[in-house]
């Protein structure tokens, strides 16, 4: 009973450690006060406010959403494909081919971020938006691939070999029956990519320039000159749009298996 105790207590006090600062975020953003002090003497929408009329602030959100839309798009349809390829056929260096789609999972952001930077520069354009929108996608490809393989193991593959049957083409079998009955594993998939790519940092750090500006890429260069209830704000609601589609995709992925 006391060992049960003990370790309950134990994991609250991680989970404060870990939340805590968060809410405090969260809380501190609703600070009249230009300070992000506490106690907070008074509540305000101020700082949100302020957010609509900060120029850059907004132009950096809009690349944001603008590489995240293009990088989930792509990543999605690459992980299709190569899921598609994993699961439903059999062709030589597989293992390798699983190998090399795991590693951007796997390896350190600033590795991927110091490696895209000398290949954008090896290949002859400069790091900016392409550049930017390459490593989202291939840090998103990973998530997309296995979400997906998941879906398409699941699915019965009778129902491909029936529409065959009936004479229809691969392309039919692909958009007729495939993509409808994974749609929720695919939108489950395209909400973990844009996600990741919403507040990717490290790598786009390395690639970023002063016409690309990614939102975070934009609250760093901010918070070197202090913190303040605005930058709070901020990521106030990058957290709650984060937890929002994060939640989703896990009720799409969870409804699926059902």
């Amino acid at each position: 009973m006391l060992a049960r105790w003990l370790l309950g207590l134990f994991t609250l006090l991680v989970y404060m450690i870990i939340y805590l600062p968060i809410g405090l975020v969260v809380l501190t953003s609703f600070n009249e006060a230009t300070i992000t002090t506490l106690p907070i003497q008074h509540l305000t929408w101020h700082w949100y406010g302020a957010l609509l009329q900060n120029a850059k602030t907004l132009q950096s959100l809009w690349t944001s959403l603008q590489v995240g839309a293009a990088s989930t798009l792509i990543a999605t349809t690459l992980g299709l494909f190569a899921a598609l390829a994993i699961v439903r056929h059999e062709f030589r260096g597989k293992s390798a081919f699983i190998l090399l789609t795991t590693l951007p999972m796997l390896a350190p952001g600033i590795i991927m971020g110091v490696s895209l930077l000398l290949f954008a520069r090896f290949v002859g354009f400069q790091a900016g938006f392409f550049a930017v929108l390459l490593g989202h996608i291939l840090l998103a490809l990973p998530y997309c691939t296995f979400i997906l393989i998941s879906s398409l193991a699941r699915f019965d593959k009778s129902l491909e070999e029936a529409a065959r049957g009936l004479g229809a083409g691969e392309l039919g079998v692909l958009f007729r029956i495939t993509i409808p009955g994974i749609a929720p594993g695919i939108i489950g998939a395209a909400l973990f990519a844009f996600t990741i790519s919403i507040g990717e940092f490290v790598v786009s750090f390395f690639l970023t320039t002063a016409g690309t500006t990614t939102l975070p890429i934009r609250i760093y260069s901010i918070v070197k000159v202090g913190i303040t209830p605005e930058i709070n704000a901020v990521s106030a609601l990058i957290l709650v749009a984060t937890l929002v589609l994060s939640i989703a995709a896990f009720r799409l992925t969870l409804s699926e298996r059902k």
